[in-house]
């Protein structure tokens, strides 16, 4: 079903660019979208002329108990809110006819694009806009809530490395230290392992049921049940593998030390400190949350839902462009981690991957950043330290190409005057 979606995109994407293929500068064309390749060098692509940028967005219309063993990391917030000086209305409200907010038009129009985005070079918001519909009726804006998917995990790993920070925890303890009915097979597996996907531990998130089971609410022990018994898939420590299991494992061992649920953890040390009013975790049952933007796969071919209690301390928090880009600044100005714990988090441990953040190179500069993928969302987080540019994609259309969006926007911005 999804190759079909993307052979239905590629065909508006065809229809609406035409054959021709457009070099950065060329004119009367806005600047093209870049594939950007393993080392992070860029290619053009297709490219759609700037007269198409009047052209009407099609409407779609959719279908519509822990044993505490500590105590808490703390119990009052001690971080004062970061202060944010942005325009309050909604649409259009920063940069939207500058050259970052006309190459977004051009994707939106060419049905390749629906969500929110924010761009800032030095802490100067040089775009904030949304795009596209956020529901039947509601066009998206700069204040539109998104699941976030995969994101959540660097919020995951920073309440591990405060309790690293506390002498809660090391790293590089083994796992089974911190939980309950572990497996033999788990013995040898750090808390570093799991936080660096190299731990051996398969995702449950691949296995042939999970479709079919992720609209259904569950708990997080249910989860774990889905993967406890499986054996590894390599020896823990030997390679990379991407696995959202260890994340929900990671979610386990936070409530097991705090005596804390993961959900308060995130509202009562991160959000409410950081005044990150628009951030939670998603408590809707089956994704059913008119206040969040409404899953797509493509422009009006509505998700499958998703009920955020199956992807947990994975991918289970919402968040907007504005708050991410306090909890980007946040982490910079070390309101967060000290700085030699935040260093640490951005060492890369294995392949291109960190400590719930990645460092491969986009569009040929630095970055740390991550993405995520949920039904019907796509999402990006990142920040290219030379020149500090922060970009946010959040998009409700699951098949938007986020990365190579934000890698070109980070080098537009990058080359604004």
């Amino acid at each position: 079903m999804r190759l079909l979606i993307f052979a239905m995109l590629c065909m508006v994407l065809l229809n609406a660019c035409g054959t021709a293929i457009g070099s950065f500068n060329a004119q009367p064309t806005l600047p093209t979208l870049p594939t950007v390749t393993v080392e992070g060098g860029l290619v053009t692509v297709p490219t759609v002329a700037a007269a198409q940028l009047n052209a009407t967005t099609v409407p779609f219309s959719p279908n519509q108990d822990n044993d505490p063993k500590a105590t808490p990391i703390g119990a009052e917030p001690t971080i004062a809110p970061i202060p944010m000086n942005l325009d309050p209305i909604e649409v259009g409200s920063v940069g939207a006819d500058n050259v970052l907010g006309q190459h977004m038009r051009t994707l939106e129009a060419a049905g390749l694009y629906s969500g929110s985005i924010l761009i800032a070079r030095r802490g100067e918001i040089l775009l904030r806009h949304g795009y596209g519909m956020a529901n039947r009726t509601t066009r998206n804006t700069a204040t539109t809530k998104f699941r976030i998917a995969s994101i959540t995990k660097q919020f995951t790993a920073v309440l591990i490395l405060r309790l690293h920070e506390q002498g809660k925890l090391n790293i590089d303890d083994r796992i089974c230290s911190y939980l309950e009915f572990c497996p033999t097979q788990w013995q040898p597996i750090t808390i570093r392992q799991i936080l660096s996907h190299s731990s051996g531990i398969p995702d449950y998130t691949d296995f042939g049921d999970f479709d079919a089971r992720q609209a259904t609410p569950t708990t997080r022990e249910e989860l774990i049940a889905r993967f406890r018994n499986e054996p590894l898939i390599f020896t823990p420590g030997r390679m990379y593998k991407y696995s959202n299991s260890g994340y929900i494992l990671l979610g386990q061992m936070l409530e097991y030390i705090t005596g804390m649920p993961y959900a308060d953890l995130i509202k009562n040390e991160l959000c409410i400190p950081l005044g990150l009013n628009d951030t939670d975790y998603d408590h809707s049952v089956a994704g059913n949350d008119p206040s969040l933007a409404l899953g797509l796969y493509g422009m009006g071919i509505p998700a499958d839902a998703i009920d955020a209690s199956t992807l947990n301390s994975a991918g289970g928090l919402y968040s907007t462009i504005d708050d991410l880009y306090r909890w980007d600044r946040a982490l910079h100005d070390g309101q967060v981690l000290k700085p030699e714990t935040l260093a640490l988090m951005r060492t890369t441990q294995i392949k291109n991957y960190a400590l719930g953040v990645m460092r491969n190179p986009l569009a040929g500069m630095e970055s740390v950043h991550h993405d995520g993928m949920a039904s019907g969302m796509r999402t990006f987080l990142g920040n290219f330290p030379d020149p500090d540019i922060t970009v946010v994609v959040l998009s409700n259309y699951e098949n938007a190409d986020v990365v190579n969006i934000a890698a070109y926007l980070g080098m537009l911005a990058r080359d604004l005057p």
